[in-house]
């Protein structure tokens, strides 16, 4: 199920403390009007620690990481910033102004919580940023995927 809802500051930060802790949420808006320093705040009076991604400076080794050999195996290394132990805050920024290379890796993170065999740790919350269409930057579309 799809909800498209407009909500003000203080609504948001609601929607991501009843919603958040069991599912990703989506926040569109406008380049600059405070996304990522409302997902920080969230993120600050739940008591985690936030990594923000900002999808449109990354290529897709910056999320999965760097093939290593481990016990004989090849292991793809997520960045410490991304593995982690313990739960965190992790805000996935500007999905849709990104590459469709780092789009698909965020994906994974979206729907499996997961990047190869690192799988976010139990109680982490994630946050999605998107550019609404129209905003004077060049977005990515996600008819097929998001509805």
């Amino acid at each position: 199920m799809n909800l498209t809802v407009s909500v003000n500051q203080k609504q948001l930060l609601d929607i991501l403390l009843n919603v958040g802790l069991v599912r990703p949420v989506f926040i569109w808006g406008a380049p600059g009007i405070g996304k990522s320093a409302i997902v920080e705040q969230f993120a600050e009076d739940m008591g985690l620690p936030c990594v923000s991604l900002l999808g449109s400076q990354l290529a897709p080794e910056d999320i999965i990481g760097v093939l290593q050999i481990v016990d004989g195996r090849s292991v793809f290394c997520p960045p410490r910033m991304i593995a982690r132990e313990e739960p965190y805050c992790l805000f996935l920024d500007e999905l849709n102004a990104c590459s469709q290379e780092v789009q698909k890796t965020f994906y994974s993170l979206i729907l499996e919580r997961r990047i190869g065999e690192y799988h976010l740790p139990k109680g982490s919350i994630l946050v999605v940023g998107c550019w609404l269409s129209g905003s004077g930057q060049s977005v990515w579309s996600f008819k097929s995927w998001t509805s």
